[in-house]
């Protein structure tokens, strides 16, 4: 009976209920290290779906080696998934960590310094029990902090898969404030972080910041090797270290990725320069053509967090919008030039690979998903300084007032556009005509010519689409969204599906990626959810299409009498296998659809020139040229 009593014991110390978590060895005494790694993981549904969490446990484990704990030490609170092992938070050493990993499987022992089953990782007062232990218990000389998950730049970070909470920005501030705690460097592995928001919010607790302005792969960072350069010189700087960090992420085969280490200390000028900057932008948000000038800079290639159902992207690059804005308001050059310098010195070392052009390394809000309610919502976390943020608060409300649509006329040898801003966006734009309906599969942007006409490119039926090169009546159309073109000449394009992989079943960004030189392509689905606030949360989950996945695509349909202009509609499916390729060809027998189409922003735009085409057994004829898109949807009153 005794040894009973003794059972339930335990097992009541391993289940003690929120709040109520225990330490579970009683030798925990403070020691001295001379570096010191807090690693704050959230594994949620990175560790469910895809063990990410394990393998990068597993990459910290290897980069530690023998490493002396006097040199450096690791500590990890990690938790809040629905995996085994990984419910509530846990607490341990490299010592435990070892010792739980030796049979391959982490979460498994009892053997750990602090468990708390109920615990929500993405509630401030278990990051903030998390970091007042640390520095309770573990005094050091130099010390590291990773957040490790998904990431939301001003919208916060980490999700627990099973309660569902998320730190915000100000949740990890306060936490930090309360704990007492400061850092030579702050990291995070996730998504979105390379944020200024992100910057002002740590710029108190620590030197310098490593976050990525795009979203991450599901791998991640790449831990063996600045763990283990670190252990092997516990001096090494923490601005070599972080070049490091970047330089083995920027490594790996993912595509798509920015890192960049941030120097903290100079945040506080970067924000004074931005204040002066947002008043003297203040005139550009007084009238509908001032607006256009913003708007069409906020287009820039270096986009983050871009999708189409939604529309829009969480942020952009804060460099790349300046030139922008710099290209047509020369009436703002000094004030530029003043932030443009406060960033180069802000940003210590940032790369960047091919399909994620012109980034400089911090990225800034989008007004794109953002309206004036959810901004005044996000509250603190948004807020940069007064000057922008009255400049900003002024564009979101003004966006609304935008209706009109640029002209489209019709010249000898092509078409002009009404455009006294030079703000219009111009593509050649490609659809399924599906009886009256049109369906748009793609688009590509056109430049004027030296006399500021456009052109339609001479279609010969061709567009990208997935095939069963097994079977040719096994394809899907996809709705393509051009994003940009790198400095090589690859292409980034994106096109929203749900991707259907054993239990998982998201919507995703399929992010198409093209080399034209070689043929080379790669597909790769970035999963995302929304919000509770209607902001679009996305994962680290980047997968590559796989044999028996099931994709369903979704393409923009045309409707002009609608204020959206159009909807979402589905428009294929197909389940993937060994054989399927993305192919540029002619496409399936059908009918198909030619434009030009101009856009100020994201507002629906005009078109002209539409000519339709029939395809049949690989061959095109036009069928009718000059049509305008109400004529076509509207056969039977066009045909009295």
């Amino acid at each position: 009976m005794r040894a009973a009593h003794i059972f339930v014991l335990l097992l009541l110390l391993w289940i003690t209920p929120a709040g109520m978590g225990e330490e579970t060895q009683d030798d925990i005494s403070p020691a001295q290290t001379h570096n010191l790694l807090v690693i704050y993981m959230i594994a949620g549904d990175l560790e469910t779906e895809t063990q990410s969490a394990t393998m990068n446990i597993a990459e910290i484990l290897d980069g530690y080696g023998k490493t002396s704990e006097q040199n450096l030490q690791i500590v990890l609170g990690y938790g809040g998934s629905k995996t085994p092992g990984f419910g509530g938070i846990t607490y341990v050493t490299v010592k435990e960590l070892m010792e739980d990993a030796s049979d391959g499987v982490i979460g498994n022992t009892e053997d750990v310094l602090y468990h708390d089953p109920d615990a929500d990782m993405g509630d401030k007062k278990t990051l903030e029990h998390f970091l007042s232990w640390i520095g309770e218990n573990f005094p050091s000389d130099r010390k590291i902090l990773v957040f490790w998950d998904h990431g939301g730049g001003y919208d916060g970070f980490g999700v627990d898969e099973v309660t569902d909470g998320q730190l915000s920005l100000t949740d990890i501030s306060q936490a930090l404030e309360a704990s007492g705690s400061t850092y030579d460097l702050i990291g995070y592995d996730a998504c979105l972080m390379g944020a200024l928001e992100v910057a002002k919010a740590m710029e108190p607790y620590g030197i310098l910041l490593i976050g990525s302005e795009e979203t991450e792969p599901g791998t991640g960072w790449e831990y063996e090797t600045w763990i283990k350069a670190l252990g092997e010189n516990p001096e090494i700087g923490f601005e070599e270290l972080g070049q490091i960090i970047v330089d083995t992420y920027m490594n790996r085969d993912d595509t798509g990725k920015t890192l960049s280490v941030i120097d903290l200390t100079k945040i506080p000028a970067l924000i004074q320069a931005l204040d002066r900057l947002g008043t003297s932008m203040m005139p550009y948000t007084e009238s509908i053509e001032g607006y256009r000038v913003v708007g069409k800079a906020y287009q820039v290639p270096a986009r983050y967090g871009s999708d189409n159902r939604e529309g829009g992207e969480t942020s952009v690059d804060l460099k790349s919008f300046l030139k922008a804005i710099g290209n047509q308001t020369p009436d703002l050059a000094d004030e530029i030039a003043v932030v443009t310098t406060r960033i180069d010195e802000t940003v210590l070392y940032h790369r960047n690979d091919e399909y994620v052009p012109e980034s400089g390394g911090l990225s800034i809000m989008s007004p794109s998903r953002i309206t004036p309610d959810l901004y005044e919502e996000l509250g603190d976390d948004a807020r940069i300084t007064p000057g922008w943020d009255s400049f900003f608060v002024n564009l979101l409300e003004i966006s609304g007032q935008d209706t009109e649509k640029p002209e489209i006329m019709r010249s000898d040898s092509g078409f002009l556009i009404e455009d006294p801003t030079n703000t219009a966006s111009v593509y050649a734009e490609y659809y399924y005509a599906d009886g009256d309906e049109l369906i748009l599969l793609g688009n590509e942007p056109l430049d004027p010519d030296e006399n500021g006409e456009y052109t339609l490119p001479e279609w010969d039926g061709r567009w990208y689409y997935l095939q069963d090169m097994n079977n040719e009546d096994n394809y899907a159309l996809l709705g393509m969204n051009f994003e940009s073109i790198g400095p090589s000449g690859s292409v980034l394009y994106t096109s929203e599906i749900d991707l259907i992989r054993e239990s998982l079943n998201t919507t995703a960004v399929l992010n198409v990626y093209i080399n034209p030189q070689t043929g080379e392509t790669r597909l790769v689905a970035c999963p995302y959810t929304i919000r509770p606030n209607g902001i679009i949360q996305f994962s680290r989950q980047n997968l590559d299409l796989e044999p028996n996945d099931t994709v369903y695509s979704y393409a923009w349909k045309v409707d002009e009498d609608t204020e959206t202009g159009g909807e979402w509609v589905e428009i294929g499916a197909l389940v993937i296998s060994g054989n399927t390729k993305l192919i540029y060809d002619i496409l399936p027998d059908g009918t198909y659809a030619q434009a030009l189409y101009a856009e100020y922003g994201n507002k629906p735009g005009d078109y002209a020139g539409m000519q339709v085409f029939q395809i049949e057994n690989g061959e095109i004829t036009l069928v009718e040229s000059e049509t305008n898109i109400t004529a076509l949807q509207e056969p039977e009153e066009n045909n009295q």
